[in-house]
């Protein structure tokens, strides 16, 4: 066996990270534990991948070729487990949320179609493959894959966009996970159209692009899980969302009586108590304070204080740092420091929360406060 050259180095340094980055998740304890045994998971398929593509085309032995028919048996796992992740990721339900059985059916179909092609022998199959009687097969499949992946990612979309609007509802903070899977669905969807464009090329139009194709595919899919690894190793303990089936509003939800004595509860906690002091606060937590449920509460502040709980809260956090101006704390402390004070996690979420509520920035305010 000769030296190692460059394709054969990248080969082993992509195999071995995808190794480091799936053992390395599943030793994070109590920080997205759900999300990431998917991640770790798809990581092990990620080298799969990238070891069976290569190596199916460097090696000769007859070990090395079943395994690359095998490994082919990937591509319809990869939708499921990507939706999978973000789901487990953004929400939280109980038990975890699995899949049903029949979202793997291309996957069992295709390993059917591997045992098939156990039966014959490199020559014998070598002879099929060039005859060209399985071109039907390798277009079938590959539309399969191609299907397979627009219509998770579809899936995915719908969910991100879903706990975008429940983050609002939810939480009175923005989180950096929801930037994160945008980009994520972002690159992901750059991958399926370039594939796209490989298919409908190379079976209906001019042919084959040189460097755009289905094994270029095949090879950066696992570079992108591998990226999505690093991300999760640095990603915060998210705050998941509980996910629930979409509901009408019924504007008769809560009695007047009823209405009332939450409306009591609410003014406590949040004139006497300040609740929306807690950086962390959440719809749920506040719904616990006040004996009733997160539906409850949700409604209350839809239909009666006409804002979402985001809206709400950053509303008394805005007029909270209001009275520190009017106190003159701002000549003691950076504008900054008053707003983690009074219940913001975020320089960038303060900024936009500010600009919303007073029509401009904070340091404009500053300069002419009868501007606003």
């Amino acid at each position: 066996m000769g030296f190692l050259n460059f394709t054969d180095l990248v080969l082993f340094l992509g195999v071995s990270q995808g190794l480091f980055l799936s053992i390395s998740l599943r030793l994070i304890h109590n920080r997205n534990k759900p999300a990431n045994k998917i991640l770790s998971f798809l990581l092990l398929i990620a080298v799969l991948m990238l070891f069976g593509r290569i190596t199916a085309y460097r090696i000769p032995e007859i070990w090395v070729w079943r395994f690359g028919v095998l490994v082919d048996t990937t591509i319809f796992l990869f939708g499921p487990l990507l939706y999978s992740y973000a789901r487990r990721l953004v929400f939280n339900e109980k038990p975890v949320f699995q899949l049903s059985w029949w979202h793997y059916i291309p996957a069992a179909l295709h390993l059917c179609y591997y045992f098939w092609a156990l039966h014959f022998s490199v020559e014998e199959f070598n002879e099929i493959y060039f005859s060209g009687k399985l071109n039907l097969m390798f277009f079938i499949v590959e539309a399969a894959g191609l299907i397979s992946f627009i219509w998770y990612w579809t899936k995915t979309f719908q969910l991100v966009k879903r706990y975008s609007n429940k983050e609002e509802m939810e939480l009175s903070f923005h989180q950096s996970v929801l930037p994160y899977l945008w980009f994520f669905l972002a690159t992901l969807g750059l991958f399926i159209t370039l594939w796209a464009i490989s298919f409908l090329s190379t079976h209906f139009l001019l042919g084959p692009i040189k460097y755009i194709n289905y094994v270029t595919m095949w090879i950066s899919t696992p570079l992108f899980i591998y990226g999505i690894g690093y991300f999760s190793l640095r990603q915060p303990h998210i705050f998941r969302i509980p996910f629930e089936p979409k509901s009408k509003s019924e504007n008769d939800r809560l009695k007047p009586e009823e209405i009332q004595k939450l409306q009591r509860r609410l003014h406590y906690y949040i004139e006497e108590e300040k609740i929306y002091l807690n950086a962390d606060l959440s719809l749920k937590t506040l719904a616990d304070k006040l004996n009733t449920s997160s539906n409850n509460l949700s409604w209350l502040l839809n239909q009666v204080y006409q804002a979402s709980f985001y809206e709400y809260i950053n509303n008394h956090r805005i007029h909270a740092f209001l009275k520190k101006i009017d106190n003159n704390e701002h000549q003691n402390h950076t504008l900054l420091a008053m707003a983690m004070d009074v219940g913001f996690n975020s320089k960038s979420t303060f900024n936009r929360v500010f600009k919303s509520e007073l029509g401009t920035t904070p340091k404009e305010y500053l300069k002419n406060p009868n501007v606003a």
